[in-house]
């Protein structure tokens, strides 16, 4: 006999668990696409990594083009595969002789105006006359154009301004009577001290009343912090209309924009909205100098990781290039000066260049590009520590842009006398072919012991190997227990055949 009510009974129970698994499958791949995939399949990986002949490939790039083919052959055999060249075909000609691509950038003429037709010919003439040449790779947008909306003006606007204004009142001081210098001066101070506030309406008020009364005229009427905001606007429309008709032209390469570490990420996510790859410079070594180039609370090393996030999370399904130190901060001033400090503007040292690099990647990543070598020597030492970084993260490519794992491994420090709170050090796990890659970055100052949970279970009770040591962990209940230094890099692998020769 037919039971209706028993068929309820069992079928929907199993109806109901079907569906909720076939949602949960979908809300899966949903989170997983909507973590990392970008907007354009054609040119990058579901992770961000640029396709080059249809391959995802880890982008290792330096904005020297140098002078002779010895250097250009060492680049290229070192690892690097993007190198920045002026507009130039014969620059193109030579990145290509040695296997290398190119990046060109677009300056001024890709800020568009409405109806700016004079620009939009100048820029089309650029790309018509490069899109087609087999080096080149990518084009780049001004060099942090959105931060120098604010500090084009920052001379003037501190320090600039209060020093002319009290220049003219002292100037004006035997035409005037005692009264009226003393209150010109007591309106300067009012509106230093508004400036330092940052209510910049309120400090602008009072210069421009001081510039009238004083009957000057004003050498820098417009810059203003308070219009930054509008001309950042006005920016922002002009950027997104010069990419869009450099995307008409030239469907085949990608356009991207390096920031300075500084903005806020709201006005940075509408910058970016246009552009295929971001990313920003960050320059922190010595780690934590008197005046550091990261303005987060964290001005050390670690700094690197915290921008790639702060760039991922301005760019969200955008691929993320950082540009990183290949200088020391004393290389960029004047010939002949000297410091008694001896670490004041040093150069990085190769822990340091080799974590900020791991640190940019274990962060999301996916290129790291290096500025500043124009002002090294090329037999220094941290012109040998960056062919040496790139050569050791250019064979560990194949693990980089790797497969993920089901679920991610989980790093937890041993108890210390630091304020550490058990956070391990930060991981990136991936697979090629049959081989694991696994890196850990302290982004500690101090050293810690710590232990990897969750090892993938493929790989329980094999060898971890810890590259460019002597040591072998065994995966042992899905982890494995090791030490580690202060801002510390340890790369482990089921293979050796990823170390390279110094």
């Amino acid at each position: 006999m037919f039971n209706a009510k028993l068929i309820k009974i069992l079928f929907y129970p199993l109806l109901l668990s079907l569906v909720g698994l076939f949602l949960q499958n979908v809300q899966a791949q949903g989170i997983s696409a909507n973590r990392s995939k970008p907007a354009d399949d054609n040119h990058f990986s579901q992770d961000g990594f640029l396709k080059i002949d249809g391959t995802a490939r880890l982008i290792i790039g330096l904005y020297e083009l140098p002078t002779d083919d010895e250097r250009l052959r060492e680049i290229a055999q070192s690892g690097f595969n993007l190198v920045r060249v002026p507009q130039d075909i014969n620059a193109l000609d030579r990145v290509h002789q040695h296997k290398l691509y190119a990046w060109i950038c677009l300056g001024s003429t890709v800020k568009l105006k409405e109806n700016d037709l004079n620009n939009e010919q100048r820029l089309a003439q650029i790309i018509n006359k490069f899109k087609d040449h087999p080096s080149l790779l990518v084009w780049e947008l001004p060099d942090e154009a959105l931060w120098n909306i604010w500090w084009s003006r920052h001379p003037w606007i501190f320090g600039g301004q209060q020093r002319e204004l009290r220049k003219c009142i002292e100037q004006a001081k035997n035409q005037i009577t005692d009264a009226n210098t003393s209150k010109w001066l007591s309106l300067l101070r009012k509106a230093n001290d508004y400036n330092e506030r940052g209510l910049w309406k309120q400090s602008e008020e009072i210069y421009d009343t001081l510039w009238e009364e004083l009957g000057v005229k004003n050498p820098h009427p417009n810059w203003k912090m308070s219009q930054c905001p509008d001309q950042a606007d006005e920016l922002t429309d002009e950027i997104t209309r010069g990419c869009q008709v450099a995307k008409q032209l030239d469907s085949k390469h990608i356009i991207w924009q390096n920031h300075a570490p500084r903005n806020s990420v709201g006005r940075l996510h509408k910058y970016n909205q246009a552009i295929d790859a971001v990313g920003c410079d960050i320059y922190p070594a010595p780690s934590n100098p008197p005046t550091g180039h990261s303005d987060l609370k964290d001005t050390n090393l670690s700094s690197v990781g915290a921008y790639t996030d702060r760039m991922r999370e301005a760019a969200p399904r955008k691929s993320i290039w950082m540009v990183l130190q290949g200088f020391g901060w004393r290389d960029l001033g004047e010939k002949g000066t000297t410091d008694s400090n001896p670490r004041k503007g040093r150069r990085p040292n190769f822990s340091e260049t080799r974590f900020m690099a791991y640190d940019a990647i274990v962060h999301g990543a996916n290129a790291i590009l290096y500025w500043g070598t124009h002002s090294i020597e090329k037999d220094a030492f941290l012109w040998r520590d960056l062919m040496k970084v790139a050569r050791e993260i250019r064979a560990l490519e194949p693990g980089i842009i790797g497969k993920h794992p089901r679920n991610e491994p989980i790093a937890v420090a041993d108890e210390t006398f630091g304020s550490i709170d058990g956070q391990g050090p930060r991981l990136m796990l991936r697979k090629t072919g049959k081989d694991w890659i696994l890196i850990a970055v302290n982004e500690h100052a101090q050293s810690i012991a710590f232990t990897i949970n969750k090892l993938p279970k493929e790989i329980e009770g094999k060898a971890l190997y810890r590259l460019y040591s002597d040591e072998t962990h065994i995966v042992e209940n899905k982890a494995i227990h090791d030490g580690i230094r202060g801002f510390g890099i340890h790369v482990y692998a089921t293979n050796r055949r990823f170390e390279v020769l110094y």
